[in-house]
């Protein structure tokens, strides 16, 4: 058996980001993973999606380089080359992790881990069971994709997107389950590589966790890269065979293609590591963790998406980093209420706090691309940025930036929020010129009633 101060169980985002801060603060620390170390995110999530929709921007934008003065295009697609590069990328970042736990003197245990008692995981191993005991645990198993019963999950013709990321090449048509971030991340990557793209929601717009606004320009660009969107579209069958999936809507539209990818959600990992059996109280699948990421139990801690509904890396890597201060003698807490979200599309889309729909006494402005000098030199003037504040301070409450770099532009936002900043903070910082972040500013001074590059 071995002893430590701490044990982590999972070595996702949230994970890896606790043993490594655990280990800085001087603790010895195990992390038991039973698949790659990095998680969904690294291996089969954002990264390797990510590196799928750079170089689909690259193929769209070669395609449309004439509107630049640039007499060229790329005649066509490598599948296999184009996902052994996305293969190379998650297998280069996954070893520079492992090599930073090993620098740091974390032990990882290889095989599937459970709880036993408040302060013991027990590991099946290749080579049979093995224990650890710590002072405190940290549970950070993660999520798996949804697999709805309805589909034939026994074609490999059905993908969830861990198939989807770690194919050896692309599929000729795809139909895409689910108009959630995932689901439209995959189909910009598609469309714009010329693959025929079709996207069922059941509900009546894209992304309906976000912005109406998002949802519209998402959907727009989409259907302008040659995808079929089918929102408000309910399915009532899905048949594979060995050349192809057919899938019929409620309406009588049958839809056939090379592959079909389940893009519907995930699920949390809580149901086999036994955390009820010692007495960890739960929320549905969540575990039920406080400010510090304590669960009831002590010296038990959950992070990322076992703790939480919103299923973010970024915010998976944060609760990491607070459960591991607590962990180790340290005094760090984080209410959650401010963690923005990203939809890589082309456009991106970046939200964060409350929306226009949503927030109570609050005056909105916004600053349209179009009357962005950057943005016209890119040309990309299809987005905004949308600030929402309190009518009577100005204090910021939330915002919705859409188009380039959105996910980089947002952090300056969600900054301003942590620490109650205001419109007029903002407004009266100098921005780099010409940048897309500038249009954080315009919207301020629009707030403010004092826009200097649009009417009011």
């Amino acid at each position: 058996m071995g002893n430590y101060d701490v044990v982590i169980l999972g070595g996702g985002p949230g994970g890896y980001a606790a043993a490594l801060r655990a280990a800085l603060r001087g603790a010895k620390v195990c992390c038991v993973e039973m698949g790659h170390i990095g998680g969904t995110c690294l291996n089969v999530g954002c990264i390797p999606t990510k590196a799928m929709l750079h170089a689909s921007e690259i193929f769209h934008q070669s395609n449309h380089a004439s509107a630049f003065g640039l007499n060229c295009s790329c005649v066509g697609v490598d599948g296999r080359e184009y996902m052994a590069r996305v293969a190379k990328v998650v297998a280069g970042l996954r070893k520079g992790v492992e090599g930073l736990l090993k620098a740091r003197k974390v032990d990882v245990l290889r095989g599937k881990g459970r709880l036993t008692a408040p302060d013991t995981i027990s590991v099946e191993t290749d080579n049979g069971s093995e224990q650890v005991k710590a002072r405190s645990i940290i549970i950070a198993t993660g999520s798996s994709p949804a697999r709805p019963g309805f589909l034939p999950w026994d074609s490999p013709r059905i993908m969830t997107t861990n198939e989807a990321t770690t194919a050896e090449s692309l599929p000729e048509s795809v139909i895409i389950i689910g108009g959630g971030v995932i689901g439209c991340e995959f189909a910009t990557v598609y469309s714009e590589l010329g693959i025929e793209t079709t996207v069922i929601e059941m509900l009546d717009r894209l992304v309906a966790n976000l912005d109406a606004e998002a949802s519209k320009i998402i959907a727009r660009s989409l259907k302008k890269r040659g995808a079929t969107v089918l929102t408000g579209s309910k399915i009532v069958s899905v048949k594979a065979d060995d050349s192809s999936v057919t899938v019929e809507t409620e309406d009588g539209k049958i839809i056939e293609a090379d592959y079909a990818i389940a893009a519907v959600g995930r699920i949390p990992n809580t149901e086999d590591i036994s955390a009820e059996d010692i007495g960890v109280e739960m929320d549905g699948g969540i575990i039920r963790v406080d400010d510090r990421c304590r669960t009831n139990v002590e010296g038990v801690y959950a992070v990322g998406d076992v703790a939480e509904t919103r299923q973010y890396a970024h915010l998976a890597t944060r609760m990491g980093i607070v459960a591991a201060d607590n962990a180790t003698g340290n005094d760090a807490r984080d209410d959650r209420t401010i963690v923005p979200a990203g939809v890589y599309t082309h456009p991106e889309v970046a939200a964060v706090g409350e929306t226009e729909e949503k927030g109570e006494n609050v005056r909105v402005s916004a600053f349209p691309l179009r009357a962005s000098g950057i943005a016209h030199a890119y040309g990309e003037i299809d987005g905004q940025v949308k600030i929402v504040a309190d009518a009577e301070t100005g204090k910021i409450l939330g915002s919705l930036v859409i188009g380039p770099h959105a996910t980089d532009v947002i952090a300056e936002i969600a900054l301003a929020m942590r620490y109650g900043l205001t419109v007029e903070n903002i407004a009266e910082t100098i921005h780099a010129h010409p940048t897309f972040a500038e249009a954080v500013a315009e919207a301020s001074e629009a707030w403010l009633g004092l826009p200097l590059h649009t009417l009011r």
